[in-house]
């Protein structure tokens, strides 16, 4: 295999030295704009790429950003989430080192060792406990910014989504359809997040004198079947409501899926809405009422922290908290014969 073009193979075909290359490749000034352009069409004959490593090695810094979710694929926001910081990265000059801990504590400390390890400048963390000690203990100085709503607000680095704002939006929507028997599908395990919404819920129902319902059925892993077993307890109660605000969308899919099978319809029997706002690739015919919640915004702003304690010299804001917004479709009515 021929050796890897480098700096002094431009170099020495250009008949210059190899900091000329380098400030020519970089479009420094001090070089003319002839000089920049046959070094670059050397560079390119050659199928010259810069050494990252040796780059940053040079100028002190790091250019990677470690990202650790719960999970990845079906049943999850994390996805959507990743890809925002990965572009938003990359549009900065900084790769990703993603680890997904599988909703595990202790994979959770292997991924944070190995990303220090490796020299990650920052870590962006979507933990799976509200407990958060543990990464910042394998993380050590390495700084760590939380995003979503499982963590304090307090935390030095925190980019959070407010869920008490997602119930009064859900409970002022439901309502505005006639709706007063109204139950929120949540699931296990109990972090942050999932009693912000049953906090957010609850008191918005009692303001509007409403006797709040809360059903926790299931796992986050796998909501389509906790949205399936609430709607089963539901029915074997005789409780059934006339409106459902899940926990997710994908809990809400399985609600709505189980009540189909019953016969019940959707939204003619019992109107259903979810949270995140992530239904529309895989069921694009659902038409789901949700929550959107602002995943280009977070990891926009997850990045710009990221590299401002990184570089050290760039102003920031430690904390932040993003609202969602109403996305209004068709698995939502008003309630059935003015009930």
């Amino acid at each position: 295999m021929p050796n890897r073009p480098t700096l002094k193979t431009i170099a020495q075909i250009a008949g210059l030295s190899h900091v000329a290359v380098s400030k020519a490749l970089r479009d420094a000034p001090d070089i003319s704009g002839a000089t920049k352009e046959r070094v670059k069409k050397i560079a390119e004959e050659l199928g010259y790429t810069p050494n990252l490593a040796a780059r940053n090695l040079y100028l002190q810094r790091t250019g990677a950003i470690g990202m650790m979710v719960p999970a990845m694929g079906d049943n999850t926001a994390y996805d959507l989430i990743f890809n925002e910081v990965s572009m938003a990265a990359a549009e900065q000059g900084y790769c990703v080192m993603l680890g997904s801990s599988h909703r595990n504590v202790e994979l959770e400390v292997r991924h944070c060792r190995m990303m220090v390890g490796n020299q990650v400048g920052a870590l962006i963390a979507a933990p799976c406990t509200s407990n958060v000690s543990h990464i910042k203990a394998a993380c050590g100085p390495t700084p760590v910014i939380f995003i979503g709503g499982r963590v304090e607000p307090e935390e030095d680095y925190a980019l959070l989504c407010d869920y008490h704002h997602s119930g009064e939006l859900a409970v002022e929507h439901l309502t505005g359809l006639g709706h007063r028997d109204i139950a929120l599908l949540t699931y296990g395990p109990e972090n942050r997040a999932v009693t912000q919404k049953e906090e957010g819920f609850t008191l918005a129902m009692e303001r509007r004198g409403l006797a709040p319902r809360v059903v926790r059925t299931g796992h986050a892993g796998d909501a389509i079947h906790a949205g399936a077993d609430a709607v089963e307890l539901l029915l074997g109660e005789g409780r059934l409501p006339t409106a459902l605000w899940c926990a997710s969308d994908y809990m809400a899919i399985g609600a709505i899926k189980t009540l189909k099978s019953h016969g019940l319809s959707t939204p003619g029997r019992v109107s259903v809405m979810g949270h995140d706002d992530l239904y529309a690739d895989p069921w694009p015919n659902m038409g789901l009422t949700t929550i959107h919640t602002p995943m280009g915004e977070i990891g926009q702003a997850a990045v710009n922290l990221a590299i401002a304690l990184i570089e050290r010299h760039r102003q920031f804001q430690p904390r932040q908290v993003f609202r969602s917004t109403l996305v209004v479709r068709s698995s939502t009515g008003p309630v059935p014969g003015g009930v």
